[in-house]
């Protein structure tokens, strides 16, 4: 029976070794639980000790009793880890007055680029985000593949919902009105408290042109605030920010997902936690998020 259970022991150790340290362990531990690399160090040596004895019992014919016993610890150890996860997962928090942020990209990684940890948090602080690109990136990449990948990013972050619209890239300003229209359904369909977007200073022509849109389709709204995306000018201006300091690690993992653009320059982790600690630096804070107000009610922000 105890060579049964130390095979088994063995076996399972070594599948769960390989599941924590795959590309989708590591981004699952990344995204739900703030401590993830001291919980993925742990649980690998849990588990190579489990092996380590394991094997060692199995190797003197069950007579190794000591072999046993650190077995069985490391395994009650590891239960014990398992079930102390359970209180250190940082998401979903409960929130008394949630809520509702719209954010509006002109191509699919534009949003995750921008704000990908404002929106995590937001979201683990029981806020509700939905997330609307308004080009599918054709002219980037492969559409179709874009748009999966999109879908992926917003899943990931938690989104509660996602629409990647049709109208066509590097070309969106021809299309203004339209724009417009779909915008203001997004909005009549959402009711969203905050709409982020683009910054007018960005020098992309698709993302001036959507920021011009929602500023049109949003004139009713009370808070609008616009992000930084790589592509905005040195007239680019910050003056709201958020600590996005435990959040910087889910939004490069975020950006992975968009595989169709990993080699532009812009979607390095190195660049990302740079302009994560310059405005951090900015505001005092380790890592943070800059975004310009258009227009700020406090009360529509909510704590986050």
């Amino acid at each position: 029976m105890s060579m049964a259970l130390a095979i088994f022991g063995i076996v399972a150790s070594i599948i769960g070794i390989a599941i924590s340290s795959s590309r989708w362990g590591r981004r699952w531990l990344v995204r739900d639980f703030t401590h993830h690399q001291s919980i993925l160090g742990a649980w690998i040596a849990g588990n190579l000790v489990l092996i380590a004895a394991a094997g060692r019992h199995l190797l003197s014919r069950g007579e190794s009793d000591a072999a046993a016993v650190v077995a069985i610890m490391a395994a009650i150890s590891l239960l014990i880890l398992c079930l102390s996860m359970l209180a250190l997962q940082r998401r979903p928090q409960s929130n008394t007055r949630p809520r509702r942020f719209l954010a509006v990209g002109a191509h699919p990684d534009d949003v995750e680029l921008a704000c990908g940890a404002t929106i995590a948090k937001l979201i683990d602080s029981g806020h509700e985000v939905r997330i609307v690109v308004m080009s599918q990136g054709e002219s980037g990449g492969h559409a179709p593949r874009r748009i999966q990948e999109a879908r992926h990013g917003a899943r990931y972050l938690g989104a509660q919902s996602h629409t990647v619209h049709s109208f066509c890239d590097t070309r969106l300003s021809e299309n203004s009105n339209l724009m417009v229209a779909t915008i203001e359904e997004e909005i009549a369909a959402f009711e969203p408290d905050v709409v982020l977007t683009h910054s007018a200073t960005d020098i992309h022509q698709d993302h001036e042109a959507v920021h011009r849109a929602v500023m049109r389709a949003g004139r009713r709204l009370p808070s609008i605030l616009c992000f930084e995306s790589p592509s905005v000018s040195k007239d680019f201006s910050p003056d709201f920010f958020v600590d996005v300091e435990n959040y910087t690690d889910v939004k490069v993992e975020a950006i992975k997902l968009h595989a169709d653009q990993r080699n532009k320059p812009y979607m390095t982790r190195t660049r990302i936690e740079s302009m994560a600690n310059f405005r951090g630096n900015q505001v005092k804070q380790q890592r943070a998020e800059g975004f310009e107000v258009m227009r700020l009610v406090s009360t529509t922000v909510g704590d986050f």
